[in-house]
């Protein structure tokens, strides 16, 4: 993992002076207090010592210490970034201030940055591995283990939605092909919810006909527990109303992604996950406002709240 791709979550992030040197300090003593450190060890031994204590090889991996120097930079690396993040974002002062709705934001955060499926699940595992750290240096009731690992296989339908690996645009080409080519007219609406209005793929595929008034449709619960309010057009409106009634519109994720790569190939486009019909939202949505005369910062601000951002700088993201 290079760290021009640490940075493209870091790059809008300054800590302190003081936050930085406190953060590498916390890092280096949980490392060193918590005993993972076992370069020159044998994994194999190492494995076969926690079979009796572990079941399924996940906790068995998970609580094996760190047998080589690679692995061990990659870590550390691993844990700055997870603790600038929670630093800056999320208002901690000590690692052991993370909470399991952090690592799901941190998550979340990756995936809307446009990294790639591998790089994000790598982060992914090493959260286990810092929550293994943690839980070591710092036991709490409910072990972080087991309320990170929760968050984490929480956020594994978006990780799934990640581009195989980075590319330099996740936007497509023709995205109205792509959807005019799902299979059946729920998937085609969930589409157009993402490429129309920017929802992300866990609340196009749940949007709720109750939560319909008039032409503004609340999608409850969204990241990080926010409620979102979208204006749709009539004919957008009536297609809800048509189509999922007073229900939810209750696709799953895996059918509809597995549809959209088939559209994907079918129209001769690279697949980048779904989120990349928001990107194709984010990129129209902005030239609409600008065309209107909207300064263009300005523009930034009113589709990264119309994301669920609440922060202009990330849109630059979705502009590439």
């Amino acid at each position: 993992m290079s760290q021009q791709t640490d940075n493209r979550l870091l790059d809008d992030i300054e800590l302190s002076n003081r936050q930085e040197h406190k953060l590498s300090y916390q890092i280096g003593k949980a490392i060193s207090d918590s005993g993972i450190n076992q370069i020159g060890e044998s994994r194999h031994d190492l494995k076969s010592q926690f079979a009796g204590e572990f079941r399924g090889s996940h906790d068995i991996n998970a609580n094996i210490g760190i047998t080589s120097y690679a692995s061990m930079d990659k870590l550390q690396s691993q844990m700055h970034v997870l603790g600038t993040y929670c630093f800056a974002r999320e208002g901690c002062n000590d690692l052991r201030q993370i909470k399991p709705e952090h690592i799901e934001n941190f998550l979340h955060a990756l995936v809307d940055c446009g990294y790639a499926r591998n790089t994000v699940q790598s982060y992914a595992a090493a959260c286990n591995k810092i929550a293994v750290i943690l839980d070591r240096v710092n036991q709490i009731d409910t072990p972080r283990t087991e309320t990170w690992s929760k968050a984490i296989a929480d956020c594994k339908d978006e990780i799934s939605s990640c581009q195989a690996k980075d590319t330099n645009t996740r936007a497509y080409a023709d995205p109205q092909a792509i959807v005019d080519n799902l299979p059946t007219d729920r998937m085609q609406l969930a589409g157009d919810m993402q490429l129309h209005y920017g929802l992300r793929i866990a609340d196009a595929t749940k949007i709720d006909g109750s939560k319909l008034d008039g032409l503004t449709l609340t999608v409850s619960s969204s990241k990080g527990g926010q409620d979102l309010r979208i204006t749709l057009s009539p004919e957008d409106a009536q297609r809800v109303r048509d189509i999922c009634g007073d229900n939810k519109l209750d696709l799953r994720q895996s059918d509809y992604r597995s549809a959209l790569q088939d559209a994907c190939a079918a129209t001769g486009q690279e697949w980048t996950g779904s989120h990349g019909l928001r990107h194709n939202y984010a990129q129209d949505r902005i030239h609409t406002l600008v065309g209107q005369g909207v300064d263009y910062c300005a523009a930034k601000g009113i589709v990264s709240e119309e994301l669920g951002h609440h922060r202009s700088e990330i849109i630059e993201v979705y502009l590439r």
